[in-house]
């Protein structure tokens, strides 16, 4: 498991790291430079792989990959409601600084983007984290 979660984790990092960038270049998002909005993307893809990786370790059974697969989708359907939520202006762009509206300008480009972020995480774990999980 220690090694899909490596894989894992590199995969959705390296495509995170692209499309976050990409989004920049185009204005969606704010700069690399600007904020720190980049690191926390990259801390989040490792964060959601460890999750993951710890979850599915639990999963032994056989027939456990059909579980795992329905559970995984479940999650990633109710994970999207925070990027919505923030696209909307249901969710400040800091849960540290709600205050804060430097961003103001950014949000509808950051929730799409987050939303994307999730989706690719969600891929990169069933690439290889789901794969170890017993059929």
């Amino acid at each position: 498991m220690r090694s899909a979660f490596l894989k894992s984790a590199a995969l959705a990092v390296a495509v995170n790291a692209a499309l976050w960038i990409a989004a920049s270049l185009i204005g969606l998002v704010p700069g690399l430079g600007e904020s720190t909005f980049f690191g926390g993307v990259l801390f989040a893809s490792v964060g959601a792989t460890a999750a993951a990786a710890i979850v599915a370790s639990r999963f032994t059974a056989a027939g456990a990959q059909k579980r795992w697969a329905g559970i995984s989708l479940a999650i990633l359907l109710l994970s999207f409601t925070s990027p919505l939520a923030l696209g909307a202006g249901n969710l400040p762009i800091s849960l540290f600084n709600p205050g804060d509206t430097t961003y103001n300008e950014f949000r509808g480009g950051i929730g799409i983007a987050y939303a994307i972020l999730h989706f690719t995480s969600y891929v990169a774990v069933q690439r290889f984290i789901g794969k170890q999980i017993p059929e």
